[in-house]
């Protein structure tokens, strides 16, 4: 791990706060994405559009799981280990021996909700799929190890967050975006970055379709600046992540 000694600072900060209220997150993103976005959502209707980034969005309860709302079981943060490498679960149970019975470091959480790869995926010709491998895989290159390249986008360490188990959060978002923010409740610029990727995911999957341009300035221009701002090293790095407490119910949330 390669935690800057502010980074380190911020966190134990950031585990000494108190409080309920949580900031508004700010999204990023460029004209030309704005544009396109605004193009797709002319196609396919705004109402569906904006219904699918919704539903990803929804914060699931207790009573959520795999089949929707009123089942039992947490959809991205579930205890299944099919989706991880060995590369993945080596520097988890690394990252948790360094920080023995933290609640804080316990379990992955996906951004970009997993669960959202696969019927991305299912839209994509067979050159738009090998695209994100060529362009992927320098940037991470222990994710994209597996030749599927669904594992391996469940794999990419820059869409982790490390942190608590979902029934020690009050705002588990279930299969919903799941960005980092600030102290003061703000996104992180890679999480920007990520959410973009995620709402055009979202509204592709929507829509139905996937065209050329829209796949290279809203899907893979976002996933690999954010990749590139994490660095090829998986680094799961708790520093990263900040969390506030509230006593009253011994539960965790972000800013």
């Amino acid at each position: 791990m390669h935690a800057q000694a502010s980074s380190e600072a911020e966190y134990a900060l950031a585990r000494s706060r108190r409080g309920t209220g949580r900031g508004a997150a700010s999204a990023g993103g460029g004209a030309s994405a704005d544009g396109a976005m605004l193009a797709l959502q002319g196609t396919t209707g705004n109402a569906a559009v904006t219904a699918m980034i919704q539903r990803s969005r929804h914060e699931h309860g207790d009573g959520c799981g795999r089949t929707g709302c009123g089942g039992s079981e947490v959809v991205q943060r579930a205890k299944a280990k099919d989706w991880k490498l060995g590369s993945t679960s080596t520097e988890l149970a690394s990252v948790k021996a360094g920080h023995p019975g933290d609640p804080l470091v316990d379990t992955l959480h996906h951004i970009i909700p997993k669960s959202l790869f696969q019927p991305f995926l299912a839209l994509l010709d067979s050159a738009q799929v090998q695209q994100i491998t060529t362009d992927l895989a320098p940037l991470a290159p222990a994710a994209f190890a597996s030749p599927n390249v669904d594992k391996a986008l469940k794999n990419v360490p820059a869409n982790f967050r490390v942190g608590p188990r979902p029934e020690d959060r009050s705002d588990d978002p279930g299969s919903g975006l799941d960005v980092n923010t600030t102290a003061s409740g703000n996104t992180t610029p890679r999480s920007a970055q990520l959410e973009n990727a995620h709402n055009y995911m979202a509204a592709a999957i929507a829509a139905g379709t996937v065209t050329q341009a829209d796949f290279d300035t809203l899907f893979l221009a976002p996933m690999i600046d954010a990749c590139t701002q994490h660095g090829t090293a998986i680094d799961i790095d708790p520093a990263r992540a900040t969390w506030v407490s509230d006593p009253a119910t011994a539960k965790y949330h972000k800013p």
